[in-house]
Formats: C-alpha cells, structure tokens, sequence
C-alpha cells in the first residue's frame, strides 16, 4: 500500500515542515511517526532535530545544510512507495483510576448543560473508551488523548483557571488529558486521579508515552483516599494500582 503524501513548505531558513492533514487519528499518527523515522535514516547526516505532531513533521537541519541542494521530491517519491511500519503502536494498555465525584469534576454542570447529557452517561461515555495517546507536552508528562467521542466534545473554558491541581481530568475541544503537576489550565474539569502521572522520584518520571493505549476506571472517595495515601508513601506504587486496574 502505498502511503500518503505530505505538503511541504519552508517554515525558516533551516526549517521544513510535512503535513499529513488536518485532522487527529490513527493513521495519521501512524502516518507522522514513519516519516519521522523515515526522514532521519534518509536525511540524518543534514537533520538537526525532528519534532512530530498530530499531523505534521518539522525538519530543522544543520546550519552548515542547505535546503536548496535536498531532493525533496526524490525523497518523497521514495517515501510514497514504502510501507507503513505497523510495530509503531504500542501494545501497552493501561488504566487508570479516576474518581468522577465531587469535588473532583468541578466543570460537570457546564458540560451537562452543552452536551445535554446528565452526570452518568458523561461519566461513561468518557471511561469506556480506548484512547490513544498521540503527544507528550504542554506539560512534563501531560498525555494529549485522542478518540474523545464526539458527544462530549465540549469548548475550553473562557477564562483559564490560575491553578489545576495534579491529576485532574479535562476536556478540551475534541480532546481529553491528564494534568500531571498543578498548574494554569483552561480545560473543563471532569474528574481527578489519585495517580502521580510524572515524579521526579521515579527512576522513571514518566508514566505514560507516545502510542500508549489508556482507558479510565472510575472509582469512588475511599478507594481514591487509599490509593493517594499511598501514592505518597511510595512513588512505585503507581505500578502496583495500574496492574491492579487492568494493564
């Protein structure tokens, strides 16, 4: 199967960019990380740094390259015969516990309001879906979730809050996340997760990457208190909780 071809303009005097579309999917994701790979076994001695997105690849090169003297169209002609590289999703599927409950869904009467769903169907349309994390960013570890079902697609808000506490679950536009550290934030409320996503006093600070499969548990006030209690005696006991809700 042949595979699509991107548009490419100039974005600097060292700097190009591919796009693979508009949208956020699983074949574009597919499509953004094998050119990724593609483009620096092709190009690497000229590539400083690769960054892909959603939809696009920016190729920054080494200032002693010139992007006059790339064959850009003989490159992409290459690309387009060669197949995807479907090992690119990762098998690792996790869950993770989230307690819909006051106080932790603080913006769920404004989303019951624009969707027209009550408190439950929210709550299960949201935790009965397979998300596919498409990007790491915004934040250190702050997972960007694609695959929102398109009921609760529901606007940021106009005025972000000063400070969202870590854990928190928003939504935002077609787009789902988990805040990893407390900070400024404009996404609507949903729900909280006694989980430390990102710590610095994890070998690995990192609970989740790029092409993970995640799905949400709900859990009430007693199980969310006991799994924070001890989160806090012990930082690895992420591992234990999210074995225990389904990896």
């Amino acid at each position: 199967m042949k595979n699509n071809l991107p548009q490419v303009w100039r974005t600097g005097e060292r700097t190009l960019r591919y796009s693979f579309g508009e949208g956020i999917s699983r074949d574009i994701y597919q499509s953004v990380h094998s050119f990724s790979d593609f483009i620096l076994s092709e190009l690497g001695y000229f590539i400083e740094e690769v960054v892909p997105s959603y939809h696009t690849v920016t190729v920054f090169f080494h200032k002693s390259s010139t992007l006059d003297t790339l064959k850009i169209d003989e490159l992409l002609e290459k690309w387009e015969v060669l197949e995807l590289d479907n090992r690119l999703f990762s098998t690792r599927q996790i869950t993770i516990p989230v307690c819909y409950e006051s106080p932790y869904c603080e913006d769920i009467t404004r989303i019951e309001c624009i969707t027209g769903l009550s408190q439950d169907e929210i709550i299960h349309l949201h935790s009965n879906k397979i998300y596919t994390i498409y990007m790491i960013g915004f934040l250190p570890g702050f997972p960007y979730l694609g695959d929102l079902d398109p009921a609760l697609f529901v606007p940021r808000l106009e005025k972000p809050r000063v400070k969202v506490p870590k854990g928190t679950i928003g939504i935002g536009g077609s787009q789902t996340g988990i805040y990893p550290i407390e900070s400024p934030g404009g996404w609507n409320i949903i729900g909280r997760t006694p989980l430390d996503i990102f710590s610095l006093q994890r070998e690995n600070p990192f609970l989740l990457k790029a092409g993970d499969q995640l799905k949400f548990a709900s859990i009430g006030h007693k199980d969310f208190k006991e799994i924070e209690d001890e989160m806090k005696n012990d930082r690895d006991a992420v591992y234990r909780f999210i074995a225990e809700v389904g990896v």
